[in-house]
């Protein structure tokens, strides 16, 4: 477990790997720890970096404090990824992996520093506050993630730290994405964006456009991938197409982004 202080509180991070930095964000349910697959297929390639957001996780919990409410926010985690990378020197550009929640901070992100950014995968990226599942403002974690992703999506690594969220932090920000529009800020990013969706997913719905790359002003994602058989948490549903999908989106250029597809995961026959 490690460590590092941003305004006075406490963010629990992991790394792991060498090479090229890779940050990976969650989401509204969960922590970190539903990223370690993922990190595990990239540190042979690239230095993966996760954090908790505040509010979840083993980071601080700073509702408590009345005048720093307003860190749980979009604007107040965009502040925290930068402040996060600055605070631990990490090479610029990165390449930002968010899931829901985290995806949007990773989007106003490349946004806000377009230089310090080279791509965005955006998992289950909720596009407007009418396509995330509106019972996320008023239900504690753990009972939204049993009601609504149901025993199908029961994982250790989301259910196990579901008694760490504080709920303020999922509410605050889903009050906050109903009145948003995610497509003004793609529109404002510059670097490839990937988007990255659960067949099944009954939280997030996928976007019903073309998934060419976009034209500037659009307000569209470059390309849009679904993973037939993942519902809400494609890095644990279809861990080894999702990873191999993810090496390839490091490793293609912006240009052809168009051309990535999921692909089946082979392994070797052994005796």
């Amino acid at each position: 477990m490690s460590i590092t202080n941003i305004e006075n509180y406490f963010i629990h991070y992991e790394v792991l790997g060498r090479g090229q930095p890779v940050i990976f964000v969650h989401g509204w349910l969960g922590s970190w720890r539903y990223w370690w697959p993922a990190m595990q297929a990239l540190s042979t390639q690239y230095r993966a970096f996760a954090l908790d957001l505040w509010g979840y996780g083993d980071s601080s919990k700073v509702y408590t404090d009345p005048e720093r409410a307003t860190l749980y926010s979009f604007a107040g985690y965009t502040t925290l990824l930068d402040q996060f990378i600055e605070q631990l020197g990490i090479i610029t550009p990165v390449t930002l992996v968010g899931h829901a929640l985290g995806s949007i901070v990773a989007l106003r992100y490349a946004a806000t520093y377009p230089d310090r950014v080279s791509k965005v995968a955006a998992i289950a990226l909720p596009m407007q506050g009418t396509s995330l599942n509106p019972r996320l403002q008023n239900l504690e974690p753990a009972i939204f993630a049993n009601r609504i992703l149901g025993k199908s999506q029961t994982f250790n690594e989301v259910g196990g730290e579901l008694h760490k969220t504080d709920p303020q932090a999922m509410w605050r920000v889903a009050e906050e994405f109903a009145t948003m529009d995610v497509g003004e800020v793609i529109n404002k990013v510059s670097c490839g964006v990937l988007g990255i969706y659960g067949g099944k997913d009954s939280v997030v719905q996928m976007p019903q456009y073309d998934t060419q790359p976009f034209e500037n002003g659009s307000g569209e994602l470059h390309h849009i991938i679904s993973l037939p058989e993942s519902q809400h948490f494609p890095m644990l549903q279809e861990t080894a197409r999702f990873n191999r999908l993810l090496l390839e989106f490091l490793h293609t250029p912006t240009e052809e982004l168009d051309k990535l597809a999921p692909k089946e995961y082979w392994q070797r026959r052994t005796r």
